[in-house]
C-alpha cells in the first residue's frame, strides 16, 4: 500500500509486534571446562529462584546436583541433545554442581543454563 508521496505506509501496531525480536529470558549460566570425581560448582549461587534448566556436556557423562553436591539429581549423557527440564524448583542461592559420572572419566564442557 502506498502512502502520500509514493512512500509505503508505516507498519500497523500489530505488524510491528509480529516483527519484534523476542525479549531475552533472564538466565544464569555456567560452564565447567574439565570434570573431576568430586562435585565442583558450575553456578556458585543463583541470584533468584528459577524453574527451568538446560544441561549439556561435550565429552564423557556427568552428574549434576541442584543442592550443592548432596544429591545427584540429573545424569547428563555426553554428545546428546541438551536436556531441558521445566517446572524444576531451583531456590535463590542454590549451588549447582557437577562431577564425573564415572571415576577418572573427566568430562569436558558441562554447560548449565537456568531461568
Amino acid at each position: 500500500m502506498l502512502w502520500q508521496g509514493g512512500a509505503h505506509a508505516p507498519p500497523s501496531p500489530l505488524e510491528r509486534y509480529r516483527t519484534m525480536p523476542p525479549k531475552p529470558l533472564y538466565a544464569e549460566y555456567g560452564t565447567d571446562v574439565a570434570g573431576a570425581d568430586a562435585y565442583a560448582s558450575v553456578i556458585a549461587s543463583t541470584t533468584r529462584e528459577c524453574q527451568n534448566i538446560m544441561l549439556e556436556v561435550a565429552t564423557k557423562d556427568a552428574i549434576v546436583s541442584l543442592d550443592g553436591g548432596t544429591t545427584g539429581h540429573i545424569y547428563v549423557v555426553a554428545g546428546a541433545a541438551p536436556i531441558v527440564l521445566n517446572g524444576v524448583s531451583i531456590p535463590k542461592g542454590a549451588d549447582i554442581q557437577g562431577k564425573n559420572a564415572a571415576a577418572g572419566q573427566n568430562y569436558a564442557n558441562l554447560r548449565i543454563h537456568i531461568w
